[in-house]
């Protein structure tokens, strides 16, 4: 049954292309939607990793209650960086529909590397890849699926779950194909610019490619169980 859905929160993972498809989705629903904006502002470079994850924790925490106030509120499409938390399987929530776009998660972390070297510099920040696999935020990147969908103990079973109980994922390997599934879900969807595209397609290093894997272990564990066909990353 074609636009399904009146409601719906696109639960936009960074660097999985999201931009482009939630502006579609925001041009849709025009007289009726929101985005939400992260709260965090940068630290020191001098911030011990503990103290940035806890500030990490309140940011998102912060966008947690907004987006329920914009629920509450009843707007009909909010398009965010939000995690997907347990409040969002309610009763409260069942009118709107949950949709992501997911990647491969070894090209989404090297694609978020470079994404933070272009539009957010950090002395503190490795200015290689090679180097920066070795830091605790590539320990936190490589984790995104486990963040957004895993739940308060960040558990790659329950992000399987909770991502099989969408509404709709699409995986960016096939674009066309989510735009269709997204149309049928929505009704007409309005074409719009392709945008955040990084200036060059990612390229996965061969050399760092075990390593980069390994630190993605738990979010390749969530991406191949939504997608079984997807039984190896191609090189």
């Amino acid at each position: 049954m074609q636009g399904t859905a009146s409601h719906l929160i696109y639960f936009h993972v960074p660097k999985c292309g999201g931009s482009t498809f939630g502006a579609a989705l925001r041009l849709r629903f025009f007289w009726s939607q929101a985005t939400i904006s992260p709260q965090l502002c940068p630290g020191p470079v001098d911030e011990p990793p503990d103290r940035r994850a806890q500030r990490i924790e309140r940011d998102y925490a912060l966008r947690g209650q907004r987006l329920r106030r914009l629920m509450a509120d009843g707007v009909r499409c909010i398009s965010a960086h939000v995690r997907c938390d347990p409040f969002l399987h309610s009763a409260a929530a069942r009118p709107y529909a949950r949709i992501t776009l997911l990647r491969d998660p070894v090209e989404r972390f090297v694609s978020h590397y470079h994404y933070l070297q272009r539009r957010h510099p950090n002395p503190a920040r490795p200015g290689t890849l090679a180097a920066f696999l070795h830091t605790e935020d590539a320990a936190r990147l490589a984790r995104q699926y486990l963040f957004y969908f895993g739940g308060p103990d960040e558990c790659a079973d329950t992000a399987v779950d909770v991502l099989g109980d969408f509404d709709l994922v699409g995986d960016l390997r096939s674009p066309d194909r989510f735009r269709r599934d997204l149309q049928n879900l929505v009704g007409f969807l309005p074409p719009t610019a392709i945008r955040n595209r990084a200036p060059e397609p990612t390229c996965v290093p061969p050399a760092l490619r075990p390593q980069i894997e390994t630190l993605c272990q738990a979010d390749l564990r969530i991406y191949r169980a939504i997608f079984p066909a997807v039984t190896a990353v191609c090189p």
